[in-house]
């Protein structure tokens, strides 16, 4: 009777482990779904499948290619923002370069004061707003969004908060730090946004 128990007790254990489990999960893709809704372009969701972050290179490996519909260039979403952009496609699936990465970068602005730059990875999980004007009006706390400019990202999308504003003596520019809004360590699910460059 007792091995009967503990076998029953298990069973039951493991049963409320996968239905908190897929509570969670039907959680993320119900916020995934309203992410689509907010987005203009069709699109296509993915589960991240693998990472690769070296001090080099960083990107995530996602379980749909070009037999998907899916090519170079496309931008790649989380529920809290941009995750970064499609360079490398096979049939069965695709690579997506950081945000946060040293070759990625988008153009930006600061949503409340509409203050424009471009936002670059460090290679250390931030980001850096460049080329903000010393006039302009940024502060700590502000939201930075993509800005459309470009024709990759879709106006709007979040990006990032800052973090620091250092105005030096010299130069024509702002030093601006910026945390991005996703948190890539813990993401399991992503948007890939079906356009072009040119669309």
């Amino acid at each position: 009777d007792n091995r009967r128990m503990i076998e029953e007790i298990k069973t039951l254990n493991n049963t409320v482990l996968a239905t908190s489990e897929a509570l969670r999960e039907n959680e993320r893709l119900g916020k995934l779904l309203g992410m689509r809704k907010a987005v203009t372009a069709p699109t296509m969701a993915a589960l991240v499948i693998g990472d690769d972050s070296t001090p080099w290179y960083r990107s995530l490996a996602l379980d749909h290619g070009s037999a998907d519909g899916i090519g170079e260039g496309m931008p790649v979403l989380a529920v809290d923002g941009i995750v970064g952009q499609i360079i490398k496609v096979t049939p069965s699936s695709s690579r997506v370069l950081l945000l946060t990465d040293h070759a990625s970068s988008i153009t930006a602005m600061v949503a409340r004061s509409r203050a424009r730059g471009v936002v670059k990875g460090d290679g250390d999980g931030r980001l850096i707003l460049e080329f903000t004007m010393r006039g302009e009006d940024v502060q700590v706390g502000d939201e930075i969004i993509s800005s459309g400019v470009g024709g990759i990202f879709p106006k709007g999308l979040m990006i990032g908060r800052v973090t620091a504003v250092r105005k030096g003596d010299y130069g024509i520019f702002q030093n601006i730090t910026v945390k991005p809004a996703v948190s890539i360590a813990h993401l399991e699910e992503v948007l890939v946004v079906l356009r072009t460059r040119r669309e």
